[in-house]
Parts: C-alpha cells; structure tokens; sequence
C-alpha cells in the first residue's frame, strides 16, 4: 500500500504513521504543500494523509496554496480514494467538501478524552478503537460538518472530533502521529499557545504523561491496520 502525506507545516511530520509504514515496508512519500511542491497524481498512492499545521484552513490569504490543497482534497475524495485527515487536515476536509472551518471558543491542548459515537463500533476505519481514550491535541479551531458527513467522536472541549464522508474518507481531530520528540519540539516552537486555560495543559503537564505515548501509538497503528484492511479488501474485489 502507498502511502502519500501531505505536509501542511515543517514542524509537523508523519510521526509514527513513517514507523507503521517502515515496519509494513510500504513506501511512504511526503508533498511539502508549503513549500509549493508540486501535487502528485491519483494514481501514484493508495492512501492519502493530510498531516496538520499551525495555520488556520481558512487562511488563504496567508496561505494561498490552501485553496490548490482543498481542490486537490475534494477530487482525491470524488475519486473515492481512501484519505485520512489529521487536525488541521480533517478542517481542510471539511472546507473542501462544503463546511466550514473557523476559530473555536477556546484551544484545546494537551492530553485529552475523546468519545467514539456508538456508531462508530460499526465503522470499517475505527474497528478495535476504545471506546473512550486519552490522546494528544493542539488545536484552536473547529470545523462545521459538510454535507453528508457522518460525525464519529466528540470530546468535552470540541464537538467535533471525527467523521466520515464516503466510506474511505476520515477525518480526526487529535493527533495520534505525534512523537515524544514532535510534542517536545512543539512545546518550544508554540510556547505561546500555552496560557492559561479549561483546555490547555501546561508544558510541564504535557511532557509528564509521555507514558500516554503508547497508547497514542496504538490509535494510529490501528487506524492504519483498518486502511490497510479495507484497501486489501477492495484490492481482493479487483482481482
């Protein structure tokens, strides 16, 4: 299974998607969407990843090439290609396929519950998946649901944690990709997110819990498990 990311932020890589991959030996390729680096075609990956970003997905006037990455998500979705959105990436998703992306109430940062829907048991992406588990945020936006978007997690600070468009599409909200090594560089790099808040943990907080890193792990080598299931599934079908 190829594996294609699209990289929104310097600061923010493939994390432990790039060890599931290496472990499986499937290939792994990274667009700098940042950096202008040129989209590739439908046809050279089986997965699409959509990695996060410290910038706003409405933010085009900042950021113009968020506009050629939201067309480029909406066709790859049209294409019914399997596409997983993380953070910033499930905003992106959601712009791209009619909703809206804006600031939230308040940031939500740090190690938090989320809470699968009791639809989701029955959802091919998110078999084996506790039903509640502690995982890492760092967001301050939120997202309307498009159109014909079915919601699958919720946690206290954020309505919106998850949801499916199609059935290969996903879009979450945390950040289950994220290393020790990315938490700590992003601990320096955004020191100033982290004032005081009902949702924001401190640094010290933060990087106390490492032990949660497994299990943040466990979530993203089981999202992938369920891609790589359902691709091998569609690939048997073909055949």
């Amino acid at each position: 299974m190829r594996i294609h990311c699209l990289q929104n932020d310097p600061l923010v890589d493939p994390g432990f998607i790039a060890d599931w991959a290496s472990e499986k030996n499937y290939p792994l390729s990274v667009t700098r969407v940042y950096a202008n680096d040129p989209f590739p075609t439908n046809e050279s990956f089986d997965l699409l990843i959509i990695l996060g970003g410290s910038m706003g997905a409405y933010e085009e006037d900042l950021h113009p090439w968020l506009a050629k990455e939201k067309a480029f998500i909406r066709e790859t979705i049209a294409q019914n290609a399997f596409v997983l959105g993380i953070c910033l990436g499930i905003q992106l998703m959601a712009e791209a396929l009619g909703g809206r992306a804006y600031r939230h109430a308040h940031k939500e940062i740090g190690w938090w519950s989320v809470q699968l829907a009791e639809k989701a048991r029955y959802e091919p992406l998110l078999q084996d998946l506790p039903e509640a588990f502690p995982i890492f945020q760092w967001h301050g936006d939120t997202f309307d649901l498009p159109p014909g978007a079915v919601p699958l997690a919720t946690s206290s600070a954020c309505a919106n944690q998850a949801f499916r468009y199609g059935e290969r599409a996903l879009g979450i909200q945390f950040h289950p990709e994220s290393t020790g090594s990315g938490i700590s560089l992003w601990v320096k790099k955004f020191a100033a997110d982290l004032k005081p808040g009902g949702y924001i943990q401190s640094a010290a907080d933060m990087m106390a819990q490492t032990a949660k890193l497994e299990q943040g792990k466990s979530v993203m080598y089981t999202l992938l498990d369920n891609f790589e299931r359902s691709f091998q599934e569609q690939h048997a079908v073909k055949q």
